[in-house]
């Protein structure tokens, strides 16, 4: 369920604004990316075929809504990065703990000592 950059930008326009055209997208995310027509229309026939969009032909245009929800994705992506970089909640809050461990208030502001590396913590 991992979208790439593009495609969560794409989706992100999607969620905002359902139904939403192609050109809609398009104007959507231009500040960020200055794609073709094409190339977003591309994008989101993908997510379309991968189960991300549904879409409906009104006159001549696609209309596009999300099939899936902004929760979800974010979930997903949160519960990957943890896995890939921690292997486990457990040891992702043993690594948050070892980390506020070494938080060191002073009497007006409070001073960060770097934590041990993670390849340290998860060895």
């Amino acid at each position: 369920m991992m979208l790439t950059a593009l495609e969560l930008d794409i989706m992100k326009a999607v969620w905002r604004r359902p139904p939403i055209t192609v050109r809609d997208v398009q104007q959507a995310i231009r500040s960020q990316r200055k794609l073709a027509y094409t190339t977003v229309m591309t994008i989101m026939d993908r997510l379309y075929h991968k189960g991300f969009l549904t879409r409906r032909l009104q006159s001549r245009a696609h209309y596009y809504e999300p099939a899936i929800e902004y929760a979800a994705v974010r979930d997903e992506a949160v519960e990957a990065l943890i896995r890939n970089f921690f292997g486990s909640r457990e040891k992702l809050k043993e690594f948050l703990d070892d980390a506020s461990d070494e938080f060191v208030p002073t009497a007006t502001t409070a001073q960060r000592v770097t934590p041990p590396a993670l390849d340290e913590t998860l060895l």
